[in-house]
């Protein structure tokens, strides 16, 4: 009987050669080298690893990177979808991944990244490791600095805390009002009365006996951040009301700088930008959850309030005119005096500065907010905060005083920022 082949075996002959094709195609896109190469563009990210089979690139980034720009070499034949350069931006916050098709598969690759604590060493920036303050914790150093500033002598010091160390704990103490006199305390007593922390510096503004910005303790807000400034307007003394500089540690550790202010709903608001006051125009309203930007708010565990913000999110600010440190508010913005601050280094590194300045010790003028800005810049930092300066600027180490203050003993202030 003669044999006759049947359509229908004709047809499964052929889908079963496609699915074939397909299946060997699927493998071969598994195994083959479709990325050839990743490198990170301007960033510091080391051991990158390619994994063509799994479909995952994994990298070790500096901590604190919120992102990555990343160039990939493709194999020929292979295009990019997502995104659709071979160069991008990638935000390690939010599962970063890309997409690249080939023979019309689209294949996702995952970038895994692990995070690396770079040692901090601002030696090489004309900074001196000090070792006269005694026996200093594992995660504390000390630096002094080495270098003229516009030609000029320069006392500042640099303490240096590893706050990836869980021994390492940054608080805020002082009150929103003390009498009057001798029970506002020193730097001194407030180092003796406070369990003796290994760092203590000048905090933020005050007046009379009371802290006129934002101090939280603890999560607990003990002065709120309503500062108001009286200037002539018009020929009137007038009340502006504006977003002046804070300094918190927030819940995952860090430590950020934000323009804030307290509605009446003791709520605290952070801002993008300052309130674009100035002293002798007419007065920005009152801040509130919409202004001067859209508000976002703000629960740090501790925090202080002073200002101006010296540099945010590795930018230099200094707009101490909006913020309204004018030479009315004593602060002398553009003049040579002694100056305090607070910083932070994105990989987990705090920073305490202090200069000496008015002459206490002879050819030392001070800085200017800027010249102090630049000298927090040039070492990394990314958030900084002016305190409390002149007669105020005082950091002691182990309870011994770092520069001479320029009142020539230490000035009684309502709140420090310490470390133990």
């Amino acid at each position: 009987m003669k044999k006759t082949f049947s359509p229908f075996y004709a047809i499964f002959l052929v889908a079963f050669l496609i699915s074939c094709e397909q299946e060997n195609q699927s493998k071969s896109i598994e195994v083959e080298k479709l990325v050839l190469e990743v490198k990170a563009v301007n960033t510091d990210a080391e051991n990158i690893v390619i994994d063509n089979f799994s479909h995952f690139v994994s990298l070790e980034v500096v901590k604190g990177k919120s992102s990555i720009e990343l160039e990939i070499s493709l194999a020929p034949g292979v295009t990019m979808d997502t995104p659709t350069t071979l160069k991008a931006v990638y935000d390690l916050n939010n599962e970063p991944s890309f997409v690249v098709k080939y023979h019309g598969n689209k294949i996702k690759y995952t970038i895994k990244f692990t995070t690396r604590v770079p040692e901090f060493d601002p030696t090489d920036k004309g900074w001196v490791k000090d070792e006269t303050f005694g026996t200093l914790p594992a995660y504390l150093s000390v630096y002094k600095y080495n270098k003229t500033v516009d030609g000029k002598a320069v006392k500042a010091y640099l303490a240096v805390a590893d706050m990836n160390d869980p021994k390492a704990r940054f608080t805020v103490l002082g009150e929103y009002h003390y009498d009057t006199g001798s029970s506002v305390p020193t730097p001194t007593q407030f180092y003796e009365n406070n369990s003796k922390p290994v760092v203590v510096l000048n905090g933020g503004y005050f007046w009379d006996g009371y802290s006129l910005g934002l101090i939280i303790r603890n999560g607990k807000t003990i002065s709120l951040s309503q500062t108001m400034f009286w200037r002539d307007y018009n020929g009137a003394s007038t009340v502006y009301y504006p977003t002046v500089g804070s300094f918190g540690q927030n819940d995952d550790g860090s430590f950020s700088v934000n323009w804030s202010y307290h509605t009446d709903a003791n709520t605290l608001y952070t801002y993008t930008s300052p309130s674009p006051n100035k002293a002798g125009e007419k007065p920005q309203p009152i801040p509130s959850a919409t202004f001067p930007t859209e508000g976002k708010i703000w629960t740090p565990k501790e925090a202080i309030g002073a200002g101006p913000i010296l540099i945010k999110n590795g930018v230099y600010k200094n707009l101490w005119e909006a913020e309204m440190y004018d030479e009315y508010s004593g602060v002398g913005p553009t003049g040579k005096n002694p100056r305090s601050s607070v910083g932070y280094v994105p990989s987990g590194y705090l920073l305490f500065f202090v200069c000496e300045g008015r002459y206490m010790t002879s050819q030392i003028p001070g800085l200017t907010l800027e010249n102090e800005a630049n000298l927090l810049l040039e070492i990394g930092c990314t958030e900084a905060l002016a305190l409390d300066d002149g007669g105020s600027s005082c950091m002691l180490i182990n309870g011994k005083e770092t520069i001479k203050p320029s009142d020539g003993t230490q000035r009684r202030i309502t709140n420090v920022v310490v470390l133990y």
